[in-house]
Order: structure tokens, then C-alpha cells, then sequence
């Protein structure tokens, strides 16, 4: 019998729960697809790409516009388990949130190993600052930021909620951030030093603790939906659930939501389709 090392799991299978591409067979047919479809949005959105937020070449940011003015934003952070995939092979997810109404600023980051996880929350965090500052000269209202998140993305939105943002930046409020949406997000690393990821992240068990929002505090009360696909791993919905469960009794709103038959993948390119209900909590938190 192999060794249990984590949940009741051994290597092989704790590997398995935390690589959504063994998960899923096609998956990179799905990622070929998204880099089309996003591809085919960008070259017909108003749009503005590439926007420095920061110094190093990873600090980059693409704000989708809508049609009018004093729209509410959402900051989108994308996945790749730190390590991997672009902004720009996400922008298909934005559309059906620029066409509603809001200011979509997608941001990318430096990527592992060149950058620790601790560096990519920093930029993260800066991003969101940016996008604070800058959001009414390009037709948004700073009062009405939101932050939404895929996978690494979903833990980065976690670690921006339990951001304290006067002592991040001077003169930021710190209810800078009015809702924030996890989605397939990691929120405990512990389990993250015991798989081969980590050979590209380089956690070691204080980076874990340190970057796990579980063991984090909210910045600031805010409503939170935590979502996830109903066919993905146990591991990733366990920690959606005990995430839920850990910051439930922190703010005023917290709304579990999964949803059924979709894989790590699926989860989020469903959400361009009309009554997705990830959208919809989206929106709902937007007030579109």
C-alpha cells in the first residue's frame, strides 16, 4: 500500500487532485480554443493593452471599455498556477462583462520561477492600486472596483481581499475592493509543497503559510461568492468549501457556489454563456 501524505492520499494521487490537466484529457484543445476566442474579442473590443502598472516587464495590464462612462470595474486575474498562461489568453471571459457595462482591467504578472509567489502578490496588489488610481480617467468609478479570479488567479483574489490597503499604499481606502470572487482558487498551499508544481513555485513551508489565505484575515468586510466547478478534483472543491467555511463567519456575505458538470476548464468558459450563474454573481455584486 503507498504512503499516505496528505487527506488520505499518496503521492500519486494527491498529484493527480492538483493537476487539472490530468484531469482533464483535452484540456489543452480548451486552452488552443480560449487563446482564439480571445484572440478574435481583442481584435474587435475597445480596448487598451499592454498598460504599464508597474516597473518589471510582467507588470502589464489590458483595460476592455464599454460604452459609457462611470462603470463600475473588475479587476480579472488570471491562472496557470502561477507559472503559466497569459492575460491575454482570458480575454474571451471578459466580454459578456464589458457588454453589460463595466471596465474590465485584465492584468498579467511575473511569472514562477522567475518571481515567488510572495513577488506575484505585490504585483498583484499593485495592479489593483493602478487600477484605483487610473480608473476614472478611462471611464470608470474608482468608488465601484471589484476582483474576480480563475485558479492562481482565484488565490490572488483571495490574497487581495485580505489585502489592508492604507498600509499597502498611502492614501488607498481600505475598502478599496467592494466585492471579490475566487474561482477554482488554491487557499491553502500546504499541499501545493508535495506536488511537482512546487518545482517551478519553490514554496517552503513558511512560504505556504505565508501565501495561504486561509490563515488570512479579510482587509475589510466586502460580499464574497467562492466558486467552482462540480467536476473538478475533491481537492479543489474541499478547499473552495473550507475556505467558505474559514472566512463565513468574517464577513457579513459569503456565497459557496458550484457548479454542476463543470471541470477546472469548463468552469470558466461557461461563463460567457447567457444565465451562467458565476456571471450572474458577478454582475449581481456590480449592480449590472
Amino acid at each position: 500500500m503507498s504512503k499516505v501524505i496528505y487527506q488520505g492520499y499518496d503521492a500519486e494521487t494527491l498529484e493527480f487532485q492538483y493537476s487539472p490537466r490530468l484531469a482533464v484529457s483535452d484540456a489543452d484543445t480548451i486552452l488552443a480554443r480560449w487563446a482564439s476566442r480571445s484572440e478574435t474579442y481583442s481584435n474587435s473590443a475597445n480596448c487598451d493593452l499592454d498598460i504599464a502598472y508597474g516597473p518589471s516587464a510582467g507588470e502589464k495590464l489590458d483595460l476592455f471599455k464599454p460604452a459609457a462612462d462611470n462603470a463600475p470595474v473588475m479587476i480579472f486575474i488570471h491562472g496557470g498556477y502561477w507559472r503559466a498562461l497569459d492575460k491575454r489568453d482570458h480575454a474571451f471571459v471578459l466580454q459578456p462583462f464589458v457588454e453589460a457595462g463595466a471596465l474590465v482591467a485584465s492584468i498579467n504578472y511575473t511569472l514562477c520561477p522567475e518571481a515567488t509567489i510572495d513577488e506575484i502578490t505585490r504585483q498583484a496588489r499593485a495592479a489593483c492600486a493602478w487600477v484605483w488610481r487610473n480608473a476614472a480617467a478611462h471611464g470608470g468609478d474608482p468608488s465601484r472596483v471589484h476582483v474576480t479570479g480563475h485558479s492562481a488567479g482565484g488565490h490572488l483574489t483571495a490574497a487581495m481581499a485580505a489585502t489592508d490597503w492604507p498600509t499597502f499604499e498611502s492614501g488607498l481606502p481600505k475598502d478599496m475592493l467592494k466585492s471579490a470572487t475566487p474561482i477554482s482558487g488554491l487557499f491553502d498551499l500546504d499541499p501545493i509543497l508535495l506536488v511537482s508544481v512546487n518545482n517551478d513555485v519553490h514554496l517552503d513551508p513558511a512560504g505556504a503559510a505565508r501565501n495561504s489565505p486561509i490563515k488570512m484575515a479579510p482587509g475589510h468586510d466586502m460580499p464574497m461568492t467562492i466558486a467552482v466547478g462540480g467536476a473538478e478534483t475533491e481537492e479543489f472543491r474541499r478547499q473552495s468549501r473550507t475556505f467558505c467555511d474559514s472566512w463565513g463567519g468574517k464577513l457579513g456575505r459569503v456565497d459557496y457556489l458550484e457548479t454542476d458538470g463543470h471541470n477546472h476548464f469548463s468552469v470558466i468558459e461557461a461563463m460567457t454563456e447567457a444565465g451562467n450563474p458565476i456571471t450572474r454573481k458577478l454582475l449581481d455584486h456590480m449592480g449590472l
